[in-house]
């Protein structure tokens, strides 16, 4: 039954016409991924020559044991924010006499061959070869590179049940973060040496092979959980969605599979694409990434944090500024229109929101080269892109309905005062100054680490609640949308 039900899935995708017309695309996607493949079998296979050059008096083994667990939480971090829940369109399978389970172990074990998944096979092995053959048993590597998978199928199944818990119970989501945050918290103190640990905890099992059956429990335990959850969300009351509009907009294939808010979010490119103030603004946004090499050039700025901080947060989250301080005005000459389509406030939202985030990803992603230049800047931009994703982006949501000045998009933004009031002025003190002020205490106590904690762990709390939040900018969209359309018509 399962390799029927992925036949299903696989001619699902070979016929739709998303595969089709993405076909460029996905041969892009193809190169990128044998790229970072072979960048990372190479390090699988020379990373105990480095490690051996760099720390001559250490085993390799051991120092990459050391840095496991720093590792797997790195990776919980990138599953939370890019990782996607895998689906199954159960309905049409209900009525048929196919067992609910094998439903639901079908729609659990698809989440298996991920990316995620497999990066890690392609440094892991390389290593085992390399490094930990020559020094153990054939029998003993095995184990260790079978406990490896394990946690990072355990890491899968994990991120998978708490981003389904997140919609119903985000406090438990919100749990998760604060333990890992407190990890880290303990680790700056000197409470908790990870790196110790780390090594203890991964040595232990090429010396003792029988730990194996640790991970294995774990990584059985996580998936029984969430083969329960989905087990008791499959009925077909449970799978009652409400009637939703109807969003037109199917070029950017690869966005329809997010359904009515991708579409939301492809208008929103096409309005950028074809109109020269806000593709100029696009344009300023990639500028301001290289403001770095004014800032992080200067001892002044290098020696504190607090001026990093300001940095972080300006450079990783300038295009939702520059964009979003203009939400809706970009929608203002078909503002009625838009009114009277069946779309909630909630929807419009959040498409701005996911294309938010994912701008200020990209732009994260943009400044890390910069860390060269000394380790605290990745720190800080991490923090910055938390609070930016997190917090800020629904500080330019409360501010967008004071936005009630019209648009006209065929205009550049050089010189262009249109639309420009005092509430952009009154949007970027919070975004910009209230995560120095949250640093402030920290730094003036001389713990800054514990200062760039605090934001990063702000914006972890806001993007946990994002629906919520969402929710909640929806309403208050909704108190002022008559005064938007009445001042859209004015103009």
């Amino acid at each position: 039954m399962l390799l029927t039900l992925l036949s299903h899935q696989w001619k699902a995708e070979l016929r739709s016409s998303v595969f089709r017309k993405g076909l460029v695309l996905n041969m892009i996607t193809g190169l990128l991924i044998l790229y970072f493949g072979s960048v990372f079998l190479f390090l699988g296979f020379h990373i105990d020559d480095i490690l051996a050059k760099a720390f001559p008096e250490q085993s390799p083994v051991a120092l990459f044991n050391g840095a496991l667990l720093y590792y797997f939480m790195i990776d919980l971090f990138f599953r939370f924010i890019l990782q996607e829940l895998p689906v199954l369109a159960v309905e049409p399978y209900l009525h048929l006499p196919i067992p609910k389970s094998k439903l639901v172990h079908f729609v659990l074990l698809k989440s298996v061959p991920s990316f995620f998944n497999l990066l890690p096979l392609l440094f892991l092995v390389p290593f085992m070869v390399s490094a930990v053959l020559p020094a153990y048993d054939t029998g003993v590597a095995l184990v260790w590179l079978l406990a490896l998978l394990a946690i990072t199928l355990f890491n899968n199944f994990l991120l998978l049940y708490f981003k389904r818990q997140m919609s119903n119970k985000p406090l438990y989501t919100l749990a998760f973060g604060v333990a890992v945050t407190l990890l880290m918290v303990l680790e700056y103190l000197n409470a908790l040496q990870l790196q110790e640990v780390s090594e203890a905890v991964f040595g232990s099992l090429l010396q003792q092979p029988w730990l194996i059956v640790v991970p294995v429990l774990l990584l059985a335990g996580v998936y029984l959980l969430n083969y329960l959850f989905l087990k008791v969300h499959t009925y077909p009351e449970e799978l009652s969605v409400r009637k939703q509009s109807k969003v037109e907009g199917r070029d950017i294939t690869f966005l329809n599979r997010f359904g009515e808010i991708g579409k939301l979010i492809e208008l929103e490119l096409k309005l950028v694409w074809r109109h020269k103030r806000p593709k100029s603004l696009v344009i300023m946004s990639v500028v301001f990434l290289f403001y770095g090499l004014m800032f992080y050039r200067s001892e002044g700025w290098m020696e504190g944090y607090a001026g990093l901080v300001f940095v972080g947060i300006f450079m990783t989250g300038m295009p939702m500024f520059n964009y979003g301080q203009f939400v809706p005005g970009w929608q203002s000459s078909h503002f009625d229109a838009l009114l009277t389509r069946r779309i909630s406030p909630y929807q419009f939202y959040a498409a701005k929101f996911w294309m938010f985030v994912s701008v200020v990803t990209l732009a994260f992603i943009l400044t890390l080269p910069y860390g060269f230049l000394g380790y605290k800047i990745i720190l800080i931009n991490t923090a910055a892109f938390l609070f930016n994703i997190g917090v800020n982006v629904f500080v330019v949501f409360f501010f967008s309905v004071y936005n009630t000045r019209r648009l006209d998009l065929n205009k550049g933004s050089a010189f262009n005062w249109q639309g420009v009031g005092g509430h952009q002025l009154l949007m970027q003190l919070p975004t910009l100054l209230l995560p120095v002020l949250i640093y402030a205490p920290f730094g003036f106590m001389g713990v800054p680490y514990l200062g760039i904690a605090a934001i990063g762990l702000l914006g972890l709390i806001g993007f946990t609640l994002q629906k919520q939040l969402l929710q909640w900018s929806a309403r208050w969209f909704v108190k002022h949308k008559y005064k938007l359309a009445a001042s859209f018509r004015q103009d």
